[in-house]
């Protein structure tokens, strides 16, 4: 066990993050730990939240798409009516995975937000070649900020114990929101 996270913490070492942050406006400011040597690209989709696209050097094959969504009518939201939201999304994914099945994961707790997500690994690219933008391993989630956001979020790549997912991981799971500043 001790050999096991010692060799995820030496390969986690050179994807040491460093903070970015959104400002949602009057939802306020997101905040995530971006991996080093990674971008932070934010897109405003009109008023109905920000597309963030977390990627990692040329040399890499991997994303992290974080699509914040401005929920209209806010509502309580509980965690076990957001694990049925994510079990229903992944349908899509079940028969083309060598899972065979949805296994749900949590991204933890931060700050009042929670989620959880499943991992697939497309069974067509089982023993073939890597190409760039070409993922063998997808894991979709969502995660609850607030009652008035939410996140989809999908993170690609090779292997799901590569250092590149394992970096996406880390990177969605130190995702905070805070509150919008006040108007001076």
């Amino acid at each position: 066990m001790k050999r096991t996270l010692l060799r995820i913490a030496l390969l986690l070492l050179p994807l040491v993050a460093y903070p970015e942050t959104v400002d949602l406006g009057t939802h306020g400011t997101f905040s995530i730990a971006v991996p080093r040597d990674w971008k932070l690209a934010s897109h405003k989709e009109e008023d109905s939240g920000y597309a963030i696209t977390l990627s990692p050097p040329a040399s890499e094959n991997a994303k992290c798409l974080i699509n914040i969504t401005f929920v209209a009518e806010p509502k309580s939201v509980s965690k076990e009516t957001v694990d049925e939201e994510v079990l229903s999304v992944c349908d899509q994914f079940v028969d083309q995975s060598v899972e065979k099945k949805k296994t749900l994961r949590d991204f933890g707790s931060t700050s009042g937000a929670y989620g959880s997500y499943c991992v697939f690994t497309d069974a067509s690219m089982v023993g073939q070649t890597p190409k760039h933008d070409e993922f063998k391993v997808i894991g979709i989630g969502i995660v609850h900020f607030r009652d008035d956001v939410m996140a989809a979020i999908s993170l690609a790549a090779e292997e799901e114990n590569s250092a590149d997912f394992l970096a996406m991981l880390a990177a969605v799971k130190s995702a905070t929101l805070s509150p919008a500043r006040a108007a001076p």
